[in-house]
């Protein structure tokens, strides 16, 4: 789940042995985090993909993710799971068990499993490489490879496809290790939407006899 959360978070922004960042992918990076951050709030819906060919797995699953500032709600349809957070607080509930773990937000915690941090991501921890331009399904885009800079990660690489006319990221495929391929393509993004800050609050009152695990 948590390369979702890392795929997901990407939408809604040479090789490990270069000495320096491109030029090209920061300056069109740091483009769609200015336009992004422009926005009181995000909403997108998106599909998402795993797929290992040598295994013969294939497996798809679509959600939604919503942004305002520090706050977010990320809803994973198929597999029942809502995450909240209040920039303070996470809660993941899980629907078919009708529990919930609540956990205290930390800034220790790694930006990338952070979708507060999506659109800036890129700006430590990651090497970067302008690819080039494509046309994907009628659209101009930029394409922009992200290296993690710690070897520990169980990933290589992560693609971004970056709409050359809106600025905004419209898909991205992170090469697992271990010979997964995680694809996140958007299917809807809307922006500017109100938002009360309860609404990123969860709230158990909703679900009767819900179980709670609470580990701050």
């Amino acid at each position: 789940m948590s390369r979702i959360f890392l795929l997901a978070a990407f939408i809604f922004a040479g090789i490990a042995t270069l000495a320096q960042q491109d030029p090209k992918a920061k300056e069109i990076l740091d483009k769609v985090t200015q336009a992004t951050q422009a926005y009181k709030s995000i909403e997108a819906t998106f599909s998402f993909e795993m797929e290992n060919k040598k295994q013969n797995i294939k497996e798809a699953n679509n959600g939604s993710i919503i942004l305002k500032g520090n706050k977010y709600k990320v809803h994973l349809n198929e597999l029942g799971v809502e995450v909240y957070s209040d920039g303070k607080n996470i809660w993941t509930y899980m629907a078919e068990a009708n529990e919930v773990s609540i956990s205290e937000f930390s800034s220790e915690n790694e930006d990338m499993m952070d979708p507060s941090k999506v659109f800036t991501i890129y700006q430590s921890g990651f090497n970067y490489k302008f690819v080039g331009e494509e046309t994907l399904s009628g659209k101009s885009i930029y394409v922009i490879d992200l290296f993690p800079q710690n070897k520990d990660f169980n990933y290589s690489q992560i693609k971004v496809h970056i709409d050359k006319t809106k600025m905004l990221i419209c898909s991205a495929i992170m090469q697992g290790k271990d010979g997964n391929v995680y694809t996140v393509k958007v299917d809807q993004f809307k922006t500017d939407k109100p938002y009360s800050d309860s609404f990123f609050v969860f709230d158990p009152s909703k679900h009767p006899n819900i179980e709670i695990s609470d580990m701050r």
